[in-house]
């Protein structure tokens, strides 16, 4: 078997996932990211097999998580999607791995808004997340436009603002974005929303953030950029190397004489929820949307991948993710739409068995009709190749056969 050209590759592996991980143990091939959508052991009637005896399914997640944990980056983070049939032998088995310390929390996830069942109605999965070392891991941060929940609002405020603002002027602006803040603020029951009560001279929303830090008072000269402030009475001026940059990118205002940073709304971050405003059913239109319907049966929404990937590299512009049980290639299209929209470099990893399509099933006619081997990895390829050239998306990915 023969090394990626270097660790920021893209790869595709085709074959077992334990033996790709013991080859990454033994290469000292690290990931920072590792995603997986490990078959669920439900035993329902897929394209692909779904089921084991509870006690094989068990020891199969259990031999790959180990190797998982040694290749993980110290700094690094792993997530697991699961459902109710598998998520307490899958949580023993990662507190016994991972450490119950290093244990992060669980994502909900929604999923159809019926299940059919006859007792109780289960519309929801799970995403466990834990950590090589909790304490060397970054805090988890989002974007509130890459929010489900909060970038529609985002959206509307600014669009609404912006409108008054060309019409009419900033203070016109102003007192409308104060009316929009109050109305979601009583909808949604969120107060951060207040902060953001300015509109600058170019219609964009943003709150007056201090620029003062703990220290010593004392005068502040910048002669690049005009400015001499006056000592304030119990804090210092934050350095004149930040409010030079602020000022580059005209991100300075000022009440008075007083500096300040705009801290603009389509900017903002926030803290990571545990229940997660994605349906699987966004998986399938993700495949729509490519024009490759009926190629899998149940994808993984991208924008879910997407967000536990932006939430993992907050501070972090060149990550490696790694998803061994890879099935429909969602990973590697979330990492493509990440790099693109946020200028990021990840690479990604995937890894997947050949596993034969069953004869009777709408992936298995897509295989024939698109003159493919009717295999999982071959499914998941063609795929990975229809978003690239639908992205134009610059880097290509090797294959790597070890079956």
């Amino acid at each position: 078997m023969r090394c990626p050209e270097n660790e920021l590759d893209n790869t595709v592996v085709i074959g077992d996932s334990l033996k790709y991980l013991k080859f990454m143990q033994k290469n000292q091939l690290f990931a920072d990211i590792i995603y997986i959508d490990p078959p669920y052991n439900t035993g329902n009637n897929f394209s692909y097999n779904d089921k084991r005896s509870s006690n094989d399914w068990i020891s199969f997640i259990k031999k790959n998580l180990i190797i998982s944990h040694s290749v993980l980056k110290e700094s690094g983070v792993i997530f697991i999607s699961i459902d109710d049939s598998s998520l307490y032998d899958l949580k023993i088995a990662c507190d016994s791995i991972f450490n119950k310390q290093n244990f992060l929390g669980n994502f909900i996830t929604k999923q159809a808004i019926r299940s059919n069942s006859r007792h109780i109605n289960t519309v929801h999965e799970y995403i466990l997340a834990y950590a090589k070392n909790k304490k060397e891991l970054k805090p988890f941060k989002i974007k509130r436009t890459d929010n489900p929940n909060d970038a529609p609002m985002i959206r509307d405020i600014s669009e609404k603002v912006y409108k008054v603002f060309k019409k009419s002027g900033r203070i016109a602006a102003e007192k409308t974005l104060a009316k929009i803040n109050n109305e979601y603020m009583l909808k949604k029951n969120i107060t951060w929303l207040r902060n953001y009560s300015q509109v600058d001279e170019n219609g964009e929303v943003f709150f007056a953030k201090d620029l003062s830090v703990p220290g010593e008072p004392a005068d502040l000269a910048i002669p690049e950029i005009n400015l001499k402030l006056a000592a304030l009475p119990t804090r210092k001026w934050s350095s004149a190397q930040k409010i030079i940059k602020l000022h580059n990118e005209n991100k300075l205002f000022f009440k008075g004489s007083r500096p300040y940073e705009k801290h603009f709304l389509k900017d903002s971050y926030d803290n990571v929820s545990s229940i997660l405003d994605f349906y699987s059913r966004q998986g399938t239109n993700d495949l729509n949307k490519l024009g490759l319907r009926d190629l899998f049966d149940t994808p993984k929404p991208t924008e879910l991948i997407k967000y536990l990937i932006r939430i993992a590299t907050y501070h972090n512009n060149s990550a490696v993710v790694l998803d061994y049980f890879a099935g429909s290639g969602t990973t590697g299209q979330a990492v493509m739409e990440v790099n693109q929209e946020d200028n990021k470099s990840h690479s990604y990893t995937l890894v997947q068995l050949n596993e034969t399509i069953r004869n009777n099933t709408p992936q298995y006619r897509f295989a024939i009709k698109h003159d493919l081997k009717p295999t999982v990895d071959q499914l998941m390829i063609f795929r990975l190749k229809t978003a690239k050239n639908k992205l134009n998306y610059h880097k290509d990915f090797q294959i790597i056969d070890i079956t």
